[in-house]
């Protein structure tokens, strides 16, 4: 990541240590998306999603374009892999998984950390 993104991205916040490791929160993949020419930002579920109550498991597909090329990648989460705060939200935090994960592959060397929001449980 330039050092240059990697200041203003920690000093506004947008990386957060967990366990001596760092992650860079949505927010933050956002906004250097948008430094870096993003246009675009499509989600598609892909499951049911009358069904995400009686299943558990949401899941979505994020593909990003803008100057770097298209990357899609996908999201998912259930009562599993969120925290107890999180589990019936787990239609929108599929969404931002998938979202966070396409914009790191767009921004390939700009960040090379998992998204805060990608990670699960308590």
């Amino acid at each position: 990541m330039s050092k240059n993104y990697k200041a203003i991205l920690k000093q506004e916040g947008h990386i957060i240590s967990l366990q001596g490791k760092p992650f860079v929160t949505f927010k933050g993949l956002l906004w250097l998306a948008h430094k870096e020419g993003i246009e675009d930002i499509a989600t598609e579920s892909l499951v049911d999603l009358n069904r995400v109550q009686e299943t558990g498991l949401a899941i979505f597909k994020a593909t990003v374009k803008g100057k770097h090329g298209t990357y899609t990648a996908t999201g998912d989460a259930s009562p599993k892999n969120v925290s107890k705060n999180i589990a019936r939200h787990c239609i929108r935090m599929a969404e931002t998984r998938a979202i966070c994960r396409a914009l790191r592959l767009y921004l390939g060397a700009f960040i090379q950390m998992t998204a805060l929001e990608e990670m699960g449980g308590d």
